[in-house]
């Protein structure tokens, strides 16, 4: 049994990753390059701490050396050469980061070197991955796979009704970036923001959903001829957002202000992203809903996955924390007691295929506070 974790990452998720791990008995250590986040974590969680350069992968190498398993909460820009440090270490690895590169072409190297990773963890994707596969798994035939799912405040306030529960350059990337969906078995690509729709949810109310490039590897590993991921705002938000951005307030190109070269993205970010950054105590949601359509023998069934997730007002986690860093510590838990030990690069969907995995991750999850309801009905006509 693993018990010696590193946590890569001292920020609010990692910082939680590694409070988590060590409440549930773990010898953790977490590891940032900023004494500031080490001293915060270390004061808020009590856990051990220890200052080192990150961006390197001799350095990630280093300090992994004697742990017997790895979680990542780093910054994307960076996740695709710490992944290969790690495998490189020959360490388990569970990491969050939303890189850009596609992870799983280091896939035959962590084969090579023995080392079990699995990326993109968090609550979505990771969580809706888990599902999805987990629904492909128990039907006879899966026809349609829809993800809904969206980080908000507690408080609605105009005029964006909406603050960032991660990088709100992120944030911005989701609304122009084209989504890729998939369509009678084919990719094809649709507008970011596009096709919005309302849905109601109860004890929330109605919010609108919108196309977001958020199937990443499900669009590649799973053989079902409908599938999207669609991200929830409150009703109005899209509209504004789809203003600015036509604007070109978006923009990364460059264009010439009172002599100045300026790009409007950078220009945007600079006075939008205080007025989206959370302020001390407030709280946040955490909604996602999962939609498999299918069969079952002859039947036609529907499955349905639910979860709201609140702010934790004894820790002052906010619910996107919570969500995402405790699917990833479910999940270490899982590979750390033998449950998944198989060498390779794999996204969450993957690990539905073991028998039992699913429930007891979502197990380990509602020991952690969170609950995923799960209902099934017969599909609409």
């Amino acid at each position: 049994m693993a018990r010696k974790i590193t946590v890569l990452g001292a920020g609010m998720v990692g910082s939680a990753m590694a409070a988590d791990m060590q409440r549930f008995g773990f010898d953790v250590t977490l590891a940032d390059a900023r004494p500031q986040a080490l001293e915060r974590a270390k004061a808020k969680w009590g856990v051990r701490t220890t200052q080192a350069d990150l961006g390197t992968a001799a350095s990630v190498k280093k300090l992994v050396a004697k742990s017997d398993l790895v979680l990542g909460a780093l910054s994307s820009a960076i996740g695709l050469q710490t992944l290969k440090a790690v495998i490189e270490a020959k360490k388990p690895y569970v990491d969050i980061s939303f890189m850009a590169e596609d992870a799983w072409e280091l896939d035959a190297f962590a084969k090579k070197h023995g080392a079990c990773a699995i990326v993109d963890c968090g609550v979505a994707p990771g969580v809706s991955n888990l599902l999805c596969g987990h629904a492909v798994e128990q039907l006879d035939e899966c026809t349609n796979l829809e993800i809904y799912v969206g980080g908000l405040p507690a408080d609605r306030r105009w005029p964006y009704q909406y603050k960032a529960g991660f990088a709100p350059s992120d944030v911005i990337e989701e609304y122009t970036r084209p989504a890729r969906i998939v369509e009678h078995g084919k990719v094809v690509v649709k507008e970011a923001l596009s096709e919005p729709e309302l849905m109601d949810f109860p004890g929330l109310g109605t919010l609108e959903a919108f196309n977001t490039d958020g199937l990443r590897s499900l669009a590649y590993t799973l053989k079902v001829p409908f599938m999207k991921e669609r991200t929830l705002r409150y009703p109005g938000h899209i509209e504004l957002m789809r203003v600015l951005r036509h604007t070109g307030l978006f923009s990364k190109d460059e264009i010439t202000v009172g002599g100045a070269k300026v790009r409007p993205l950078d220009v945007t970010s600079a006075l939008l992203f205080p007025k989206w950054t959370f302020e001390d105590g407030e709280a946040d949601i955490t909604v996602m809903r999962i939609i498999a359509d299918g069969r079952k023998g002859k039947k036609s069934v529907r499955m349905v996955w639910d979860l709201v997730d609140r702010m934790d007002p004894q820790t002052g986690l906010r619910s996107m924390s919570r969500t995402t860093g405790y699917a990833a510590t479910s999940v270490a838990t899982l590979v750390a007691n033998g449950k998944f030990t198989k060498p390779g690069v794999h996204p969450p969907e993957l690990l539905a295929k073991e028998k039992g995995f699913v429930d007891a991750f979502l197990a380990e999850y509602a020991k952690r506070g969170i609950q995923v309801i799960a209902s099934q009905t017969e599909p609409p006509k």
